[in-house]
């Protein structure tokens, strides 16, 4: 006969219908807004004015879609263009800068280390706006302004911080006696770092590159502050040519909020089979 005690009836209740019944609410809470936005994309310009507002389009549309990327007056297609270029370097260059700080604070001792690491957690602690006017100053005297130097090098200097402590934790996680031993086969340091760390690393450096991405692909007070050209703006500050004055875009927004979640949306899927085959790889053979 097994010891184990019968479950408490309170006990399967609370741990079956109701958390699902709570997970569903907490879903659905969160996906409205979103599912608010595709409707509202969706609806013709009547629709959207229509009193009493109609909740679900009876004639479906993409017409919003059209008229946001091919609109002259606000050139969705070349604002996508900017902000894919920017979010792009920025997180392969954030990739590549984490990745060796990372393995070099983790693996490497000497003076300052500590010190160091401090200086990259105080940097979480201060908001964007406060280097805004250093950054803006520097950025004049350089000759930066509307370009994607600027754009880049400001998303850079906060991305790294933040991902270089990420990666310090998974290297430090990893066995030293794994590389040692390819050093010992006659592989360098930095041979042993591409063929035995990295790939062990896969979960860290793929959740570094989806924060460098969408960091970047959301900043908005850089893009506004150093871009001045219409031609320069990102994706989060050319949606804001969609709101006048007098009137708001409700449907070319909307259709442009759909659009701007494809690419982090296809990054996610891509890398999160990395994450899981990254968290699921042996480090030996047997």
């Amino acid at each position: 006969m097994s010891g184990t005690r019968p479950s408490d009836p309170l006990e399967r209740f609370l741990g079956g219908p109701f958390l699902w019944t709570g997970l569903l609410v907490v879903t659905l809470f969160a996906l409205g807004p979103f599912f608010w936005v595709m409707i509202g994309s969706l609806k013709t310009r009547a629709e959207l004015y229509a009193t009493p507002l109609t909740y679900i389009p009876t004639q479906p549309t993409f017409q919003n879609y059209v008229e946001a990327w091919t609109s002259r007056l606000t050139p969705f297609s070349r604002f996508f263009a900017n902000s894919l270029w920017v979010s792009s370097v920025t997180m392969v260059a954030t990739i590549v800068i984490s990745t060796l700080a990372g393995y070099a604070l983790a693996r490497f001792r000497f003076v300052g280390k500590h010190t160091l690491m401090l200086v990259f957690l105080a940097t979480q602690m201060f908001p964007a706006v406060l280097l805004i006017a250093p950054l803006l100053s520097q950025w004049y005297a350089l000759g930066l302004i509307d370009t994607y130097q600027a754009l880049i090098y400001s998303n850079f200097s906060f991305t790294v911080p933040f991902t270089v402590w990420m990666l310090v934790g998974y290297f430090e996680s990893i066995p030293r006696e794994l590389e040692e031993s390819a050093m010992i086969d006659g592989s360098s340091r930095f041979g042993a770092l591409l063929r035995i760390i990295i790939p062990l690393a896969a979960p860290g450096i793929a959740a570094t590159a989806i924060f460098a991405f969408v960091s970047s692909w959301s900043e908005l007070l850089f893009a506004t502050t150093f871009t001045t050209r219409t031609d320069m703006r990102t994706l989060s500050a050319g949606l804001l040519y969609m709101v006048g004055q007098y009137e708001i875009q409700w449907g070319q927004l909307g259709a442009g909020v759909m659009i701007s979640t494809v690419p982090v949306a296809i990054l996610f899927t891509f890398l999160q089979k990395h994450l899981i085959r990254g968290l699921t790889a042996g480090a030996l053979k047997g």
